[in-house]
């Protein structure tokens, strides 16, 4: 969760043009990887175990199967990027 919080939090910052990654727009990319790697490990761990975060997670996969396919800077990929906010923030409290 606390990757996708960095990566949602730069993708805000570039939008709104206070940071420029133009010079390390890999930066990103490498995030959005290590972000969709680390939820695919928690959902299957979580349904593996029998926690419900585990079955919270899968809509994001199919979110992220999705977002590098909207470009970026659009509605639409802000859109998705926030749709996986909600079922992160619903995972994190379905722990308690």
């Amino acid at each position: 969760m606390s990757l996708f919080a960095a990566n949602f939090l730069l993708g805000i910052l570039v939008q709104f043009r206070v940071v420029d990654t133009k010079p390390f727009r890999w930066l990103h990319h490498a995030l959005f990887f290590a972000v969709a790697a680390s939820a695919g490990t928690a959902a299957a761990w979580g349904i593996w175990n029998g926690e419900p975060y585990g079955w919270l997670l899968l809509p994001v996969l199919v979110l992220y199967y999705f977002l590098p396919k909207v470009r970026a800077g659009t509605v639409g990929h802000a859109a998705l990027a926030s749709f996986a906010l909600i079922f992160y923030a619903a995972g994190f409290v379905s722990t308690f």
